[in-house]
């Protein structure tokens, strides 16, 4: 009798040993196509990162060079500018 009763819970073990693998493979399939997706996802947004980056790397060449260019203007300007050759007036005396 008593080994009658440690078969049927060793089958009763043996089964939930089973269903609990099944599960654990059915997490570990749903895991990696779960990461296949996020990594697609990834590789998307370094993509259109690396784009950015390059048309920010332009922007700021553009406005560099636009920046350089007033600062000279600006400074031709001042040097043609009358009110910049005139002689500096005497400074007030306080009383």
């Amino acid at each position: 009798m008593q080994k009658d009763h440690l078969l049927i819970l060793l089958e009763s073990i043996e089964s939930k040993v089973q269903l609990t693998m099944e599960a654990v493979s059915a997490l570990d399939n749903k895991i990696d196509r779960v990461e296949e997706r996020l990594t697609e996802k990834i590789d998307i947004v370094d993509c259109k990162v690396m784009g950015l980056s390059k048309r920010l790397d332009s922007v700021e060449e553009r406005l560099s060079s636009e920046i350089a260019e007033v600062r000279a203007d600006l400074a031709g300007h001042r040097n043609n500018t009358e009110l910049h050759h005139t002689k500096p007036k005497r400074p007030l005396k306080r009383a």
